[in-house]
């Protein structure tokens, strides 16, 4: 069992891939503060259940990106993938590597697929390791939003967005999660 954990520590290192780029503009030890640029992504929206409609949204993403668009193109996973409630369902999102703008990316095959730049942001960001179960998230939300509550610097200004920085291979204790909420100064 240590060998396998072993293994798959190193593998999850030597299979470095890109991260979306922010730049951290607050960090008070409790709370940090991110400013991201612009992004492309490719989205796709799920109806369901919280815990069901991540594996069927990235079966359609991973379809995209691994040669499901009419350039039978691959293009590289980056981190993390992002989910959001809505009214309709979650939305699920891939940030595609920044060596690509909306201009040179291939059309998705599948139409539940959409390609377009995101709007930039500044968010407060919570980071904890663990699992992708519906109450660890909604723990690390709400406490980010009581952080938040009591910050006399920030205030909510959106919905809240969860990130998920690891593949499902990666042992539930050590995988990298985030929460993310706009913000605006008071």
């Amino acid at each position: 069992m240590i060998k396998i954990l072993i293994l798959l520590l190193i593998a999850g290192n030597a299979m470095a891939i890109e991260e979306a780029n922010f730049r951290v503009i607050a960090d008070d030890g409790a709370l940090e503060i991110r400013q991201y640029p612009p992004h492309v992504v490719a989205e796709t929206l799920v109806q369901g259940e919280f815990k069901d409609v991540g594996n069927n949204a990235f079966r359609r993403l991973a379809g995209y990106i691994f040669g499901k668009n009419d350039a039978e193109e691959n293009i590289a996973m980056t981190a993390p993938v992002t989910q959001q409630a809505t009214e309709d369902g979650y939305i699920v999102r891939f940030y595609m590597p920044a060596e690509h703008n909306l201009d040179d990316l291939p059309v998705p095959l599948d139409d539940s697929v959409n390609i377009y730049e995101a709007a930039g942001g500044v968010f407060a960001v919570l980071r904890y390791k663990g699992g992708w179960k519906q109450d660890s998230y909604l723990k690390h939300k709400d406490q980010l939003i009581a952080q938040l509550e009591q910050n006399a610097a920030w205030q909510i200004s959106g919905e809240p967005t969860w990130a998920r920085y690891n593949s499902p291979l990666m042992p539930s204790f050590l995988r990298t999660n985030e929460i993310l909420i706009p913000v605006e100064p008071r």
